[in-house]
């Protein structure tokens, strides 16, 4: 005789069934390109720019966002740059590897046609950009790193927030305001975008800092080793969307950096997060600008 199950076994079922779709969509991500890597590893090792520049010629995407960003106002440009090499010797090696892994990462964010893309998007591009100010501001030497912890942060959400339009007919952010993500996460779909982004990290055999930063970027008292990178990643988030809330005029909660204890931990007080929020908006345009789709 079968037994009929009861409510609380089929929502458990359910749950298990739909965690495990969505990681299988998780893993099927193509892998994050080699050019990343061979750039990285050029730079590092001073290659003639002749050598980078003919690894970055296979990849049209990576190729137009640099030219894209050397004639940028970003860069206050003097005249148009009219060749790869000219663009490569303008933008810089740390700003080199910057600009590729953003073009490799952006595919990952889907078309930007819809508001949830071009949200996740800038707002990934806006963590990267304050995470490497506040790497600055704290004299923290590993930037590039942190850069790419920051600008992938969110890579959970691009298989989320999918599913969170399928089975809820919405995204999760907007039926939970500003109640806590990561618990809503898990309650409406049974995993969280950390825990997601981790496997995906982890997938693409990202070093395990990187890893560890995208998987307890809300939580780093979790991330062992690495809880000063994570809590870095923590703080470029906190305060992109608080300064993009503010920007909007919606009515925010001010940060408080003595109730905070990533920020107290760190050291950041009121003056720098409103240092950083200048200097913050005086660069994003032009990144925005210089590393939107082409």
């Amino acid at each position: 005789m079968i037994r009929e199950l009861s409510e609380h076994e089929i929502d458990a079922l359910h749950y298990e069934l739909l965690v495990k779709d969505i990681v299988a969509a998780a893993e099927k991500l193509p892998p994050f390109p080699d050019i990343a890597w061979k750039i990285i590893s050029r730079v590092k090792n001073m290659a003639p720019v002749k050598e980078i520049e003919d690894i970055i010629r296979y990849d049209p995407a990576v190729m137009a966002k640099i030219l894209q960003l050397g004639n940028s106002a970003y860069y206050g440009r003097q005249y148009d740059v009219r060749s790869l090499k000219e663009a490569i010797v303008l933008i810089g090696n740390k700003r080199l590897i910057q600009v590729v892994m953003a073009a490799c990462a952006i595919r990952y964010f889907g078309s930007g046609r819809s508001k949830d893309e071009r949200e996740l998007w800038e707002h990934s591009v806006a963590t990267a950009l304050i995470a490497e100010i506040v790497a600055r501001r704290l004299n923290y030497n590993g930037i590039l790193t942190l850069y790419t912890s920051a600008l992938l942060h969110d890579i959970g959400n691009t298989i989320l927030n999918l599913y969170s339009r399928i089975y809820l007919q919405s995204s999760l952010r907007e039926m939970m305001g500003d109640s806590d993500i990561v618990r809503s996460e898990r309650r409406a779909l049974g995993i969280d975008h950390q825990e997601l982004g981790g496997m995906i990290a982890r997938n693409w055999k990202f070093p395990s800092d990187i890893t560890t930063a995208i998987e307890h970027h809300h939580d780093p008292e979790k991330a062992g080793q690495f809880e000063e990178i994570t809590s870095l990643v923590y703080v470029a988030d906190l305060l992109a969307v608080t300064f993009k809330k503010k920007n909007e005029e919606r009515r925010n909660k001010e940060i408080d950096p003595e109730s905070d204890p990533v920020l107290k931990k760190l050291n950041i007080k009121r003056e720098m997060i409103d240092d950083i929020k200048v200097e913050f908006e005086v660069g994003m345009e032009g990144v925005r600008q210089a590393l939107s789709a082409v």
